[in-house]
């Protein structure tokens, strides 16, 4: 491939065409003196990359490829653009994770991912913000679940604090514990949408995403709008199919 052919690529056109031209176009690089045009077009196109879709171009395989040939060819820039570029792509990974682990209600383990996110890409849109909010709802949890506690002991047969207490302990990671206090919530009032979503959030975060469905369903026929059950099945549907 010449250097015009790909002063030409139009990113915005695949994610997928553009990763194949450019290993393409490291394909004839070692890093000698003659690679520096090349180098610096490459570099062009993944900021372009950067700027249409406000990502990095989606191949960890392409970075480090390109951060070994800029260290030979002495292009100590580009080297460690590359770098922070691969660590995007992980922290990426790790905040879906994280942000995911946060829907579940898990506090204790969206901390954990999130926190390693913001650490391995500092400039990751996303992860410092959300790991402060996970940490402000786990700070919270604690106080939320006496005080769930203590409306229970004055109103043993409402749902409403009962539902309370679950959510606090699944937001302390509790989740196989939150399961029959959902329980105990729903078979006082067995229509209870976000019972239903929560107890069913609960259920995805330990896996258990087939036992989770019949409980979204419910929910959306009886609050359609109910947000945490069309996401629930959202998530359902991307990890079987996943799986």
């Amino acid at each position: 491939m010449s250097v015009e052919e790909l002063k030409n690529l139009d990113v915005t056109l695949s994610m997928k065409g553009t990763i194949d031209m450019i290993l393409r176009a490291m394909g004839t690089l070692n890093g000698g003196p003659g690679d520096s045009a090349t180098l610096d077009v490459i570099r062009q196109k993944l900021l372009e990359v950067d700027e249409a879709f406000e990502r990095p171009l989606d191949s960890p395989e392409v970075f480090s490829k390109l951060k070994g040939i800029a260290q030979k060819a002495g292009k100590s820039d580009l080297e460690a653009y590359c770098q922070e570029q691969v660590n995007m792509i992980e922290a990426n990974d790790l905040h879906f994770k994280g942000y995911t682990q946060m829907y579940y209600g898990d506090c204790v383990k969206a901390t954990e991912l999130l926190g390693k996110a913001a650490k391995l890409a500092p400039k990751h849109p996303l992860a410092a913000k959300d790991l402060k909010t996970a940490q402000k709802r786990l700070d919270k949890a604690g106080e939320e679940l006496a005080k769930a506690e203590m409306q229970i002991e004055k109103n043993p047969g409402k749902a409403e604090p009962i539902i309370k207490k679950a959510t606090a302990m699944v937001t302390m990671g509790k989740l196989a514990e939150a399961l029959p206090v959902f329980d105990r919530a729903l078979a006082i009032d067995p229509n209870n949408p976000d019972a239903l979503g929560k107890k069913g959030a609960a259920l995805e975060g330990l896996g258990r995403f087939k036992e989770a469905v019949p409980l979204f369903n419910k929910a959306l026929l009886i609050k359609p709008a109910s947000q945490i059950a069309k996401k629930g099945l959202n998530l359902a549907e991307y990890f079987s199919g996943e799986a």
